[in-house]
C-alpha cells in the first residue's frame, strides 16, 4: 500500500499546479501589458523561441508570440514574450522581456 502514496500523491497535486501555472503565465501578462500602457489582441504560447531567443531561453520560461495595440502610439505591435527568470520560471514573475518584430 505504501508504494502506492507517491503516485497517487503526485496524481493529486498535478491539476493544482497546472491551474497555478496557466494562472501565473496569464497574470504576468496582464501586468506587464498594464505596466506598458499596451492592450493584449492575441497571445499564443509557443514551444519554440524564434532564433534571437534561442540560446538564452530555458525550458521553465514560457515563450509566448503577442499581438499589442500600443494606447501611446496608436498602433498595432507584434513581438515575443518570455516570461519568467533563466533558472526560476515562472516562479519569479517580475522577470518579463519582450523582443518587437519591428526592432
Amino acid at each position: 500500500m505504501n508504494h502506492l502514496l507517491l503516485p497517487i500523491l503526485l496524481l493529486a497535486l498535478l491539476p493544482p499546479y497546472i491551474y497555478w501555472y496557466l494562472a501565473r503565465t496569464k497574470s504576468m501578462l496582464a501586468a506587464w501589458a498594464l505596466s506598458r500602457g499596451v492592450r493584449v489582441l492575441e497571445a499564443k504560447r509557443r514551444y519554440l523561441p524564434p532564433w534571437r531567443m534561442w540560446l538564452t531561453t530555458s525550458k521553465s520560461q514560457v515563450i509566448m508570440q503577442v499581438k499589442v495595440y500600443d494606447d501611446a502610439t496608436h498602433r498595432i505591435r507584434s513581438g515575443w514574450l518570455r516570461l519568467g527568470s533563466y533558472w526560476w520560471g515562472v516562479f519569479d514573475a517580475d522577470a518579463v522581456e519582450v523582443q518587437w518584430d519591428d526592432e
